[in-house]
């Protein structure tokens, strides 16, 4: 700058400065949209058909409770980890559509309705009456990264009643670790829902087992 030209007026230099500031800002900001939240759900259970002359399983109703799941797993947001062992993240913008202790709960009570397990399965019953009761603990619900794939990794406690006995008929712990067809969200959607599957065809198993006959006095 040549030492006779004059130095540019102080407002005018804090003009331009903040116009300058302004236009970076909006340049950030539209460079950077917030991204949609984005609400996933599970494949329906698949109907089955059977004989209209085909008896229950059991000849109880059956209820089955919401799903207690502690700390993060009672939570909307999808949990992953990068490795098996890893410490567990959630996506900020990847829900389910509701949480999963109702999640699980419902798609049981789908799975028992398939199987016709018994005439009425429902999700509450009077106290009082004589029916299995299902109850059940998450312990582990998130996609995990495992040999450059990712995996639904599902683990949890079931536990069955009934009214007029204090000891638990069954109380036993089932998982599965599915891998996904590919990296994108709805692959382990899917993925989550065939371990689920599979972790209750293994409980639907032992029920069957269960023997629910009068005992001889």
């Amino acid at each position: 700058m040549s030492p006779n030209m004059p130095l540019p007026r102080l407002p005018t230099l804090l003009l331009r400065t903040g116009a300058v500031l302004a236009i970076l800002l909006l340049a950030a900001c539209a460079s950077a949209p917030v991204p949609d939240m984005a609400f996933y759900r599970m494949s329906s259970v698949p109907d089955r058909e059977r004989a209209a002359d085909a008896e229950p399983r059991f000849p109880v109703p059956i209820t089955v409770s919401p799903f207690r799941a502690d700390g993060v797993y009672n939570d909307q947001a999808i949990l992953y980890a990068v490795k098996p062992e890893g410490s567990i993240k959630a996506y900020h913008y990847q829900l389910w559509d509701e949480p999963p202790s109702l999640m699980l709960q419902r798609r049981l009570i789908d799975q028992l309705r398939a199987e016709y397990a018994a005439k009425l399965i429902t999700d509450r019953l009077p106290p009082g009456l004589d029916a299995l009761r299902i109850s059940g603990r998450l312990q582990r619900f998130e996609r995990v990264r495992m040999n450059q794939r990712w995996h639904a990794r599902v683990r949890m406690e079931i536990r069955v009643e009934r009214r007029q006995q204090d000891a638990p008929l069954l109380l036993n712990d089932y998982g599965a670790d599915v891998e996904a067809e590919s990296d994108t969200i709805q692959a382990s959607i899917r993925a989550f829902a065939a371990a689920l599957d599979q972790s209750y065809a293994a409980f639907s198993a032992d029920l069957a087992q269960l023997d629910l006959s009068p005992k001889a006095p």
